[in-house]
């Protein structure tokens, strides 16, 4: 009782409000609970689920799931610092963050069909954009087709993303890769140890890793 009295006090002084339409579930352990920081959850649709980690640490954050039967999960440990997570208007998607990532700020966006998968212990900078679609449409004039339909999205284990990144659809990037700061990129990579730079980004260095240390 006491607990939840807590919890209901801290969330007023730190400004976290949820909005979880009927048919919609939420798991959020108290130990991500007590180090969230405005923290806004909007959960609409039907059947879309939010699954957080032990330890997850949320602030200045804004995360939205409507359509249906989508999934975001966030693992244990990985620390979201500021930014938007919107997964809207498909079904059967999902935005998965693994564990022990940490995200500086960063928009992820999914609003049709195709999902974004980050995986565990990778570091994202600021003011960074990973996105599955292009929003509006592009029609092949001659026979009148849609001819960019969004692509998923895939980030392996260990990649290191620097500021002011565009990750656009279609991305993929192998273990132990660096995205320099500023870069686009919107193709597969078939390689990881690597340095990838530039507008749009290719590989500039090969046979390295990284550390969050200095050595």
């Amino acid at each position: 009782m006491f607990d939840r009295l807590y919890l209901l006090l801290r969330n007023l002084a730190y400004k976290n409000r949820r909005k979880i339409k009927a048919g919609n579930f939420i798991e959020l352990p108290q130990s991500a609970e007590y180090l969230m920081k405005k923290v806004t959850i909007k959960l609409g649709g039907r059947n879309n689920r939010l699954i957080i980690g032990d330890g997850v640490e949320i602030s200045h954050c804004e995360i939205r799931i409507d359509g249906e039967n989508n999934l975001v999960e966030i693992g244990a440990r990985t620390r979201f610092s500021s930014g938007k997570i919107y997964l809207r208007h498909t079904s059967g998607q999902h935005i998965c963050i693994g564990v022990d990532t940490t995200v500086e700020g960063a928009y992820l966006l999914i609003d049709e069909a195709a999902s974004i998968d980050i995986g565990n212990d990778c570091m994202l900078s600021t003011d960074i954009l990973i996105r599955t679609g292009d929003k509006h449409s592009i029609i092949d004039v001659e026979s009148g087709k849609r001819i960019n339909p969004s692509r998923d999205v895939f980030i392996a284990d260990r990649v290191w993303i620097g500021r002011d990144v565009q990750i656009l659809k279609g991305t993929v990037l192998h273990q132990e890769t660096v995205v320099g700061a500023c870069s686009l990129v919107s193709k597969a990579f078939d390689e990881g140890n690597c340095v990838i730079a530039g507008v749009p980004a290719k590989i500039v260095k090969r046979g390295v890793r990284w550390d969050r240390q200095l050595i």
